[in-house]
């Protein structure tokens, strides 16, 4: 896979996913050499759904054996603009953002872009990059935030060896969420 037209086209397919929309999709993609599957993901406000959402990320990349997983979630970010005017402790009012993250057994990918938002219906036509937001780590050195997806590339047990996460894996799989994520994009349409 080339990584970086990878992200590129991911951020394409983030892009036209928000584009018209009052929110922008969270969701992640698995990618495969044959396909890419898509998971909506319902919530990552608590510790508990950031654990569950790593495991079932973690399941399905192995059941596709997927190369990438990539995620697209919305946030508020509030961004300190430095201006004469600005009297010390003044804050901007935060803007909406896009952030897309590519995941690889060895690098992670990381690209933040604010909305663009139509004023009279506040839905979104555009994006603009943030560089300050756009940056690349060696899985090592991820940052926090990234650190509920640390488990993505464990390596897997032994042949015939089998774990508490492995079937903690194994029972996620049979969600309904994440089976019917599972069909191939082009598929979906179709169930």
């Amino acid at each position: 896979m080339n990584q970086p037209m990878a992200i590129d086209e991911l951020v394409s397919v983030a892009q036209a996913e928000a584009m018209g929309e009052l929110d922008a999709p969270m969701m992640a993609i698995v990618l495969s050499s044959e396909q890419s599957y898509d998971l909506p993901i319902n919530s990552l406000e608590t510790e508990a759904d950031k654990a569950r959402w790593g495991l079932i990320l973690r399941a399905a990349r192995e059941h596709v054996e997927g190369d990438a997983v990539a995620v697209l979630y919305p946030a508020w970010t509030t961004i300190r603009h430095k201006d004469e005017n600005n009297q010390p402790g003044e804050t901007t009012d935060p803007i909406d953002t896009l952030f897309v993250q590519l995941h690889t057994r060895d690098r992670i990918y990381w690209r933040g872009y604010e909305q663009i938002r139509d004023p009279r219906h506040q839905r979104i036509i555009g994006f603009r990059r943030i560089r300050a937001l756009s940056t690349d780590y060696e899985r090592s050195e991820a940052p926090d935030i990234a650190a509920w997806l640390n488990t993505l590339f464990e390596p897997l047990p032994e042949e015939g060896e089998e774990t508490d996460v492995d079937r903690e894996l194994a029972d996620m799989l049979e969600e309904p969420e994440v089976s019917a994520a599972l069909y191939p994009r082009q598929l979906r349409a179709l169930h």
